[in-house]
């Protein structure tokens, strides 16, 4: 294992990343962090390595001034990333509060210096064994134009919690996947079903809600357009914290086969359709909806290639944020290797 970088040297560091700012982080000469970001994250890229070292870094000190004034100082908080050096210290300054020339004389001194010893505790726990490639349970990845975060959750979506609005991807009838079936559908199925006291189904929540919608909207027994929509309650996965399922149309059935065919469109559209559905009900629920959490949709039984469908998710998030900020999405992944493969995909520029 590399030796570890001094706290000296990521203390310079970081004050020359202050000055110069994550939109100039590739061109940036900062032996020590990048050093410290290879031995935690080995697996990435040396400029997505280096960016999520210093969001951990910033995390681990908690929040209060001192976390929230680290975020202000390397462009973190959301929004932020594309400000001058100088426009960032007035707003950390502003934290305790204290003048611009206080704050650099003293406090941000604190803030470099307490990031700097967070990054050493990290390089500590990737442990004296650590592999090439590191697995993740959680990654939060920057959108472009400042427009917030998308968090990689390393779970079935069945397990994450605190997310208002889960997507199941299902094919263009509506009809989710058998509760025993290895797909997100059939989780989001099982799961929120109401039980027995021996474990039978006593109400199909989620897709009896679903039949009911098709038959509001005229269409049992028929297909539905690609990209449609459809929104449920949350049946028992509500003791997850989720408050609505959305229903993404994306599969097409092959006739007299048990496959389905996905397209790339079909990701986009229904990606745009989630976030206009959830922008036409977020206000009708108290608190108001406010995150949403997609799986891979088409790298499943829709057999896209994990960076094709990754690609049309991604690009359509990230156009959906820049337009309507101010929703927190999440990718769940529940493979480890395939989520390390991911955060290298969306930290690199795919």
């Amino acid at each position: 294992m590399s030796p570890l970088p001094s706290h000296e040297g990521l203390v310079g560091d970081l004050r020359a990343l202050r000055e110069r700012g994550l939109l100039r982080l590739r061109d940036a000469d900062l032996p020590a962090i990048r050093l410290a970001a290879g031995i935690r994250h080995p697996g990435l890229d040396a400029v997505g390595a280096a960016e999520r070292l210093l969001s951990d870094a910033v995390e681990r000190l908690g929040g209060g001034k001192l976390g929230e004034a680290a975020a202000y100082t390397f462009g973190l908080v959301p929004g932020t990333r594309d400000w001058a050096a100088s426009d960032r210290r007035r707003r950390a300054a502003q934290v305790y509060p204290v003048s611009v020339e206080r704050f650099r004389k003293h406090q941000e001194r604190l803030v470099l210096a307490q990031v700097a010893e967070q990054i050493l505790a990290l390089c500590g726990d990737a442990g004296p064994a650590a592999p090439a490639a590191r697995t993740i349970d959680r990654a939060r990845i920057p959108v472009a134009a400042g427009s917030g975060w998308v968090t990689v959750q390393v779970q079935p979506i069945e397990l994450v919690t605190g997310v208002d609005i889960l997507v199941s991807p299902e094919n263009v009838y509506l009809e989710m996947s058998k509760p025993f079936m290895p797909s997100v559908s059939a989780a989001v199925r099982r799961t929120g079903a109401i039980l027995g006291p021996s474990g039978e189904v006593e109400d199909d929540v989620i897709q009896r809600e679903l039949h009911e919608w098709l038959a509001v909207y005229g269409r049992t027994g028929l297909p539905v357009a690609t990209g449609t929509v459809a929104a449920t309650g949350p049946g028992g996965l509500a003791v997850n914290g989720a408050r609505r399922i959305y229903h993404a149309a994306i599969a097409v059935p092959r006739t007299g086969s048990n496959e389905y065919d996905v397209t790339p469109p079909a990701i986009a559209l229904a990606v745009r359709n989630v976030f206009r559905l959830a922008r036409t009900e977020r206000d009708a629920f108290a608190p108001p909806l406010g995150s949403i959490c997609f799986p891979l949709i088409g790298t499943g039984r829709g057999s896209l290639p994990l960076r094709t469908g990754l690609h049309w998710l991604w690009t359509t998030i990230v156009e959906e944020l820049a337009r309507h900020s101010g929703w927190e999405v999440h990718l769940t992944v529940p493979v480890p290797e395939v989520a390390a493969e991911v955060v290298r995909a969306l930290t690199s520029g795919r």
